[in-house]
């Protein structure tokens, strides 16, 4: 019985010991039913109050009081007793659950806590008492909605979701309730659902809230709205509008919209979700030719439909016609995936990419479609810069890669399949009729009408066809990528798709899969090439997976042999890998290079993985540590020497990758002691590395120390003794790890692993390092290794008479290196390394705690100045061991315990009179203050500070936080004097700063107020900022007015308590209008503006204090630019800013500014002529006293929105000019110069194509300017300003022009795009090239070019006159920065009349020059240099005295002879350069074999069609192109002649290195385009066209000869010219 049990464990009589672990409640509600009536209400509430009391504490103290809590008043709600049932049904018990629901839910959530809401909507269902249940229901909807729509004080936004969306889940709770409930606390214009969730929508700006707030809007959107209506839910047409105000607001919450909104409504309600979608669909631009078609509806369509292709539920057409689902075709037509594929912007194309390749299906086909857009697209996406775009597009790729093998092999089995069931329903009609059955063979004999199963087997052999092509295709593709003028970004995503393919195809370990199909058409050997000679690229990433991939072909583990071949390749894998490991060996020797030396070693890792057995295995062992021993010994004989011919950190690494090699496998006793032998050597080398270069690392100033004996060596500098030095250190403690790291293994078992003595050598030979190094890469590197040492410390068994304790034994030492080391300012060297080290072991002794009050001992000594020179600061030590401890990842969460100690000491220490304490102390805060606050957010985040909403700090599990704060405020006030003062604001920041990005503790806010104001009236101008930001985090709230009247009411004749009084108003004002801009209402702004014109009128001190001052005309101006009103009494000229004598000079320069600035603003507000002058002549005078105050009132002009009107942009305009005119100093005339380019786009922008611009300056005033800009004074930014507003100006010409160019206005236009191009160039500047692009963008706006959409009769209406600056945009758009690359595209953007992403563009704009300039003379010639690489210069468009007139077309007669020879250009770039440091090519984004090849495709496309003029021109480029390509092929051809005799090309051969590639590139490209060219062109004299058509075949003849013979040549087994390039020739069968 359960009294008896209650007996036993608590005894008759006795109330329950709810503490007790054997405390069950429902033996305590048996227990309390036996008690007197009149007793048992009383005696549930003290148990439900004790349960209560240990459930509303921290997680790891309240165990399971939270279970047992809710179970008791669940059991009390089902008792027999009214007494007990009406105790758990009372209003009270709900709101008190709900209540601790909210608060600990917030801080400190755990599953068990749904229990409390579960027994809420149990109390609001099943309560017997009605009114309660209403109560309750009402409590809950109130209380949850006031929270949400911050009319609650408390910040517990996200429980209160989770509340109010479970019980609208339960159903007992529904919308209209909610919304009923949110009408009496708000009073809004709009539908009260969507006022309602926008509200809702506002939330998910913070990331924390997201999963909960989009559970609770779906959940709006799918449940029923009234009790009694059950299909009452709202319809889909009403979601827009929240949805969309939400994203409008932020469009960075697309992806959150997707994934907890998008996806999680078509889960729950798909059928309204697609009468959603088509509502979208409606709504959307995107299929339609709208340039700007990328908005908000379009952004909400395209992530709608990702989430209906990633559920299931908006799927693709089936292949063999079946639709389940909607059919995503007829939503997303091919050409709006075009669009979406290529646009500018990063999510449509990712959400392009999704839609594309996602699928729940991991086995259903590819639509041909799909397949065609992954070919004409995927290029683009392998070589975006952006990170996360290429991550993205991996993801995918591995889902296609799984889909497309799993479709192939059912669709292989499905004919198969679809034969075999035929058969049986023959067989199965055996009983039919004679006269159907001979009618139906005779229709099958006579008509031959195939049956469904025969058009099943086609359809399925089709795309099973299609999908075979596609997979070629994209096996081509990735070896293409590989090639070495490919950019990074190419490279590594070509690799990782490369990997998840053998991954996928070699799953089955079969040895002879790597020559079958598909695998054999990716593993030839073209990819054995490319993928070797990556094994040596600059990018350790790249080195990496290269070698992984060479790895994977390895059927077998280590040391089981090669793969026996490789598809088409020559010879033995191995025999190929050999030759390949002895190149790399010799050019790591040579230049010592990181990535030579370390891609050196990997193949030597290579080399040992492929050994056919041990032994095999161990002769490459024996030679590497043969040759580390021999440089070892250099090193120790002869260092400068051994710098510069024997590097020794190439065998340090090739010994690491072996050794990693030889892990993990179980050798016998006779391996085990020869690896044993080498395991030795290798530790003994590092010992003896370290002795020989130490003293260059453990100098003070490591990075400037040449010893004395070593300068006298000729070619050795500091650079190369401190590379050699450090590498040799990095690469011999990543050994010394790789050895270290097998003391996990058994060596009883026949693992390698190290010896006790092994372990000590490499403890204290690190130890060693770490105490004396001075070089921070170095124990960067050597901290790793000692970490590992110290953590498996207990897998070292010790010998019979070994008992010494190496962690004490180093902690012994660490401590002795606190107390005697010196401290280099604030720097401790490998100090802090060898404290986290030890700590890592989690070891008993020295333990945890005993280290962390050891360090807090020695760091609260005290120091002074007078006893210490600042060298020898055992505090610093201290502190920064402190400072790493809460800094490393897997010991801070120990460390959390000691933070408030830690707190403290930091706060002490920066008190110190020593700087270097007081330095160390604030490094130790600022990491404390990061483990409280967390490092997750932005900059901008960062420094807004708190939002007033969310929890940034428990303050519970910090107990003594709070009073810390207080007490570290109250000591800054007890300071006396200037630098006391300064010393103890040091000790201030930090706690203004956790109170400023957290908000206050609770409970804490008027106490914290009243101490921070008194720093408002601080002597220090950076004090009184940081309080006055501070403060703003505890004034979002209602009443943040009357506060700021009493701190200005409060600031009295204090001029500093005024000034910070006055920046709280500023910054309050700012941090309102984003997150509380309800509060910047017409009354709240009208109450401010009487706070200031009260201050104006009464305050003596502002009319004296210029920092006052500055800041209330700041205030006039953010109110005025934020509100749009100001009263007529309150101007910032009313008050008088003559400042007094003794005025410092900064505070009255600002407060000329903040004048400037509100002249400015007039101005603008006035828009009168008269206020225009006034401007004028304020800038005037500005210029000629200050033009720091000109610059800032431009810059404020600049900013602001100018008006719209003619009238009013001439006179500003105007302005902007008389600035220029009027003086000479260069920053006044840059800032104006931008404002005048913006001006004019502005206009231009709205001008009609007839408009005579009769209000822009005159084309005598423009010719001025640029005269008078030419002989002022000019520095590097004005002359990107001179750039930028020629693009303008050039407009203007144009468009005054109408259409028409003359001689006068194409020679100009000539010259400006030739100065585009020039700017453009990579050696330029980054603010030069910006600027050029922007002045192409302000033409390319304003010309009206016919558009690619456009047709293409319109190309003889294109002057060549647009050529020059067209060609500098196209340029612009391989520029090596991204930021110039997106700009370049905007301003194709007319031209092309779409928004595309630059790489797409790039191909447009080419594309759409050759339809309309194919014909020119000097495009013609362009096209040909261009393929062959010759470099134009800037100055090729503008006419000569070598032009000829030709058939009235004037023709460059440049043929080609300037152009340098392939022959000298292979001599230089073959050229060897063993410098250890290689400077980088400004482009490193440019292709020039892709160049090669877009610019070839123009020359077939120039070269096919009719002609009509230019004969003469396109013979001239033909012969130019033909003589430059014969004399490369031939050149090419005794390369590989002479090569062949000498081994060859092959792997680190000589095509490896870019420049020769892409040399040798070109003349093929060349070649193949000359040799299958055609000459069409027509012309009158019928002879000398029949002459010149004979003379061009027999140069294509001449050419394809060539070219053929150096394909014969490089496709022998001695030339073994790479892959890659000869199938450039065209000749690959």
């Amino acid at each position: 019985m359960p009294g008896d049990r209650m007996e036993a464990t608590m005894g008759l009589g006795a109330i329950p010991d709810t503490r007790s672990t054997s405390f069950n409640q429902k033996a305590a509600v048996v227990w309390l039913e036996q008690q007197p009536e009149n007793l048992q209400s009383s005696l549930a509430a003290q148990i439900f109050e004790d349960l209560l009391s240990m459930a509303a504490q921290p997680r790891q103290f309240s165990g399971s009081a939270c279970s047992k809590m809710c179970g008791f008043v669940e059991n009390c709600s089902k008792s027999a007793s009214s007494e007990l049932s009406d105790f758990a049904f009372a209003h009270a018990r709900s709101i008190q659950l709900f209540n601790y629901f909210i608060e600990w839910n917030e801080q400190d959530a755990h599953r068990s806590m749904r229990l409390a809401l579960d027994y809420i909507v149990s109390s609001i269902r099943f309560n017997p008492d009605v009114e309660t249940s209403k109560t309750i229901k009402h409590s809950m909807i109130f209380n949850t909605v006031s929270v949400m729509t911050l009319e609650a004080s408390k910040p517990s936004t996200k429980s209160s979701m989770i509340a109010l969306d479970h019980f609208l889940q339960k159903k007992v709770i529904y919308m209209s309730e909610v919304l009923e409930i949110y009408n009496l606390l708000h009073d809004s214009f709009e539908s009260e659902q969507d006022s309602f969730v926008s509200r809702i929508f506002a939330w998910m700006e913070n990331q924390t809230l997201w999963t909960v707030a989009g559970k609770l809007i779906v959940t709006m959107f799918t449940q029923p709205c009234f009790r009694d209506d059950k299909l009452s839910k709202p319809h889909p047409n009403t979601w827009h509008k929240p949805i969309l105000a939400g994203l409008s607001a932020n469009p960075e919450l697309l992806e959150a919209i997707k994934v907890y909104i998008f996806i999680p409504l078509f889960r729950t309600d798909p059928t309204s979700t697609l009468t959603y979608l088509d509502e979208l669909t409606s709504l959307q631009r995107l299929t339609t030719n709208d340039s700007e078609s990328w908005d908000l509806n379009a952004m909400l369509w395209v992530a709608l439909l990702e989430a209906g292709k990633k559920t299931g539920v908006v799927a693709e057409p089936d292949y063999d016609g079946s639709k389940k689902n909607m059919d995503l075709t007829k939503q997303l037509p091919s050409h709006v995936m075009d669009t979406l594929l290529c646009h500018k912007s990063h999510e449509a194309r990712a959400s392009g990419m999704s839609i594309l390749i996602a699928s729940p299906s991991t086995t259903k086909p590819y639509a041909p479609e799909t397949l065609d857009l992954l070919q004409k697209y995927l290029p683009s996406f392998h070589e975006d810069v952006d990170p996360k775009i290429r991550y993205d597009v991996l993801g995918h790729t591995r889902n296609m890669i799984r889909r497309l093998h799993n479709a192939i092999g059912i669709l292989r089995r499905e004919p198969l399949h679809k034969s075999k069931t035929s058969d049986e329903k023959e067989r199965g009609h055996g009983y039919e009729e004679p006269e159907k059955t001979l009618k139906t063979e005779h229709t099958s004999q006579t008509q031959q009408v195939p049956t469904q199963s025969d058009v099943g087997i086609k359809a399925s052999t089709d795309i099973l066809c299609e999908h075979e092509k596609f997979v070629e295709w994209y096996t081509n593709f990735l070896k293409d990528e590989l090639m070495p003028t490919a950019s990074y970004q190419r490279h590594i995503t070509s690799l990782r798709a490369m990997n998840y393919f053998l991954k996928t195809i070699l799953g089955q370990n079969d040895a002879s899969s790597i020559t079958q199909w598909p695998t054999n058409l990716l593993v030839d050997d073209v990819w054995f090439r490319s993928v070797l000679d990556l094994v040596l690229d600059p990018y350790d990433d790249v080195r990496e997976i290269a070698t992984s991939l060479i790895m994977s072909l390895q059927t077998g583990g280590p040391m089981s042999g090669p793969p026996d071949s490789i598809h088409r390749l020559g010879s033995t894998p191995i025999a190929e890998l050999r030759v390949f490991c002895q190149k790399a060996n010799e050019l790591a020797l040579k230049t010592a290079r990181a990535d030579h030396c370390d891609g050196a070693a990997r193949s030597n890792q290579l080399l040992c993985r492929w050994s056919s057995n041990f032994d095999e295995a161990l002769e490459v062992l024996k030679a590497v540590c043969s040759s580390l021993v021999d440089k070892t010994c250099w090193a120790e004989q002869d260092l400068a020497n051994a710098v510069l011919q024997a590097p020794v950190h190439g065998d340090f690494a090739s010994l690491g990758y072996i050794w990693s090699t030889f892990s993990g496998v179980k050798y016998d006793k006779h391996q085990l002691t020869a690896l044993d032998e080498f395991q030795n050597q290798a530790i003994s080398c590092c010992q003896r590395i370290w002795r020989a270069v130490r003293h260059i690392l453990c100098d003070d100033s490591p990075e400037g120390h040449l010893p004395e004996e070593l300068q006298q060596i000729e070619g050795l500098d500091t650079k190369d003794l401190l590379s050699y030095s450090f590498r040799a250190i990095h690469e011999s403690s990543n050994l010394l790890r790789t050895i270290a790291q097998n003391a996990r293994h058994d060596r009883k078992q026949g693992f390698l692993a190290p010896t006790r003595q092994n372990y000590e050598d490499i403890g204290n030979l690190t130890f060693d390092e770490l105490s004396n190094l001075r070089h921070r890469g170095a124990f960067s590197t050597v901290s790793q290794t000692f970490t590992v040492c110290c953590s498996l410390e207990h897998c070292i068994p010790y010998g019979e008479n070994e008992g010494v304790d190496l962690l004490q034994q180093w902690y012994e030492g660490a401590l002795n290196c606190i107390y005697t080391q010196a401290s280099t300012t604030r720097r401790s060297a490998g100090i802090p390394a060898i404290i986290v080290g030890i700590l890592a072991s989690k070891s008993d002794s020295p333990s945890f705690d005993e280290v962390m009050v050891k360090l807090q001992s020695i760091a609260r000594q005290p120091a002074y100045v007078s006893e210490t020179d600042g060298s020898n600061l055992a505090q610093v030590h201290a502190l920064n061991c402190l400072k790493d401890i809460f800094k490393t990842s897997f010991l801070s969460n120990i460390a959390e315990a000691y933070l408030t100690d830690c707190l403290k000491l930091a706060a002490a220490s920066l008190q110190s009179e020593v700087w270097a304490i007081r330095n160390c102390g604030l490094l130790l805060l600022r990491s404390l203050i990061d483990i409280l606050i967390g490092t997750n957010e932005n900059k901008t985040a960062t420094e807004a500070g708190w939002d007033g909403r969310t929890v940034r700090i428990s303050y519970h599990k910090y107990e003594a936080l709070p009073s810390l704060l207080v007490d570290l405020l109250e000591l800054g006030k007890e300071s006396s004097g200037i630098t006391l003062g300064t010393q103890r604001a040091e000790a201030v920041f930090p706690a203004l700063d956790i109170i400023r990005r957290a908000g206050p503790p609770e409970g804490y806010s008027q106490k914290l107020f009243g101490i921070i104001t008194w720093y408002l009236g601080s002597h220090i101008w950076h004090v009184r900022e940081i309080a006055a930001r501070t403060i703003c985090s505890l004034l979002l709230s209602s009443n943040w007015l009357q506060s700021i009247q009493s701190l200005i009411r409060e600031s009295g004749e204090s001029s500093n308590k005024l000034h910070g009084a006055l920046l709280t108003l500023r910054f309050l004002l700012e941090r309102l209008l984003e997150v509380m801009p309800d509060e910047l209402s017409e009354r709240n702004v009208t109450v401010v503006y009487e706070i200031l014109g009260n201050l104006s009128a009464s305050n003596s001190r502002l009319r004296t204090c210029t920092e006052a001052q500055a800041v209330y005309v700041d205030i006039l101006n953010f109110l005025e630019t934020t509100c749009q009103t100001k009263p007529d009494g309150l101007r910032g000229e009313s008050i008088n800013i003559s400042s007094p004598q003794d005025s410092d000079q900064a505070s009255l320069a600002l407060l000329n500014i903040r004048g400037g600035e509100t002249i400015v603003r007039q101005a603008l507000r006035k828009m009168n002529e008269e206020a225009t002058n006034a401007l004028d002549e304020e800038l005037k005078v500005a210029l000629a006293a200050d033009i720091n105050v000109a610059c800032a009132m431009l810059e404020t002009l600049s900013s602001s929105e100018l008006p719209q009107t003619d009238e009013a942009l001439s006179r500003f305009a105007t302005v902007y000019l008389n600035v220029c005119f009027e003086t000479e100093a260069p920053e006044p005339r840059t800032t104006a110069l931008e404002g005048f380019a913006s001006l004019i786009d502005t206009f231009l922008k709205s001008a009609s194509p007839d408009d005579t611009l009769s209000t822009i300056p005159t084309e005598e005033t423009l010719r001025a300017l640029w005269l008078d800009l030419r002989q002022k004074p000019i520095n590097a930014s004005l002359l990107d300003a001179i750039i930028r507003i020629s693009g303008p100006l050039i407009a203007i010409s144009l468009t005054r022009a109408q259409g028409k160019i003359d001689d006068s206005l194409a020679q100009q236009l000539s010259c400006w795009g030739s100065m585009m191009s020039d700017a453009g160039m990579a050696d330029r500047t980054f603010d030069t090239r910006i600027a050029a692009v922007e002045a192409i963008r302000s033409l390319s706006m304003t010309v009206k070019l016919p558009t690619n959409n456009e047709s293409n009769n319109a190309a003889t209406q294109t002057s060549s006159a647009h050529l020059p600056w067209l060609l500098a945009l196209y340029d612009a758009l391989t520029d090596d920065d991204i930021d110039v690359r997106e700009a370049a595209a905007d301003a194709a953007n007319p031209v092309l009349g779409s928004a595309l992403v630059p790489v797409e563009a790039g191909a447009l704009l080419l594309r759409w020059l050759a339809a309309r300039f194919q014909h020119d003379p000097n495009f013609q010639m362009h096209v040909v240099g261009r393929i062959a690489g010759h470099n134009f210069g800037s100055c090729s468009f503008i006419a000569s005295t070598d032009a000829t007139e030709v058939e009235g077309n004037t023709v460059d007669t440049n043929d080609g002879s300037d152009w340098i020879a392939a022959k000298a250009q292979l001599a230089e770039a073959m050229r060897f350069d063993d410098s250890l440091f290689v400077i980088e090519e400004h482009n490193q984004y440019i292709d020039e074999v892709r160049e090669a090849k877009r610019w070839a495709d123009v020359f077939r496309l120039s070269t096919s069609g009719p002609e009509n003029t230019g004969d003469l021109a396109r013979s001239k480029a033909f012969q130019a192109l033909a003589k430059w390509t014969l004399a490369g092929l031939r050149a090419l051809s005794e390369i590989v002649q002479a090569g062949s005799e000498a081994g060859g090309d092959g792997p680190l051969g000589w095509t490896a290195k870019p420049q020769v590639f892409a040399i040798c590139a070109r003349v093929l490209i060349c070649a193949s385009a000359l040799a299958g060219s055609e000459g069409t062109g027509r012309d009158q004299d019928q002879e000398q066209e029949v002459a010149r058509i004979g003379e061009e075949m027999g140069v294509r003849e001449e050419v394809a000869q060539e070219l053929s013979r150096f394909w014969n040549l490089g496709r022998g087994d001695g030339a073994r010219v790479h892959g890659l390039l000869l199938k450039m020739s065209g000749l690959e069968t």
